[in-house]
């Protein structure tokens, strides 16, 4: 499980960095990632892109992801560009 600590927005600003450190964990054959999204009430769209980047490279190497604790506004959003629909959420 991956957790953010202190992070409040998966935004431009953190995106391509977490991205780059968390595709190195789902490029295993069978790993599975579970992210802590408890604390981030906000998420733009080079979040929402880096989650489905990190979903595809999952996918690609026979990997999941997952999306827990999410907060009600990241979860209205999440909801909203329908990314729930591709991304597990637990």
């Amino acid at each position: 499980m991956v957790s953010f600590v202190n992070l409040k927005k998966f935004n431009i600003i953190v995106a391509q960095e977490l991205l780059e450190q968390l595709e190195v964990l789902v490029k295993q054959k069978g790993a599975v990632l579970n992210l802590n999204m408890e604390g981030i009430v906000f998420i733009d769209s080079a979040g929402f892109e880096a989650l489905l980047k990190l979903h595809r490279t999952a996918v690609a190497n026979e990997a999941s992801v997952r999306l827990l604790n999410l907060s009600d506004e990241a979860q209205e959003v999440i909801e909203l560009v329908e990314l729930d629909k591709v991304v597990e959420i637990a």
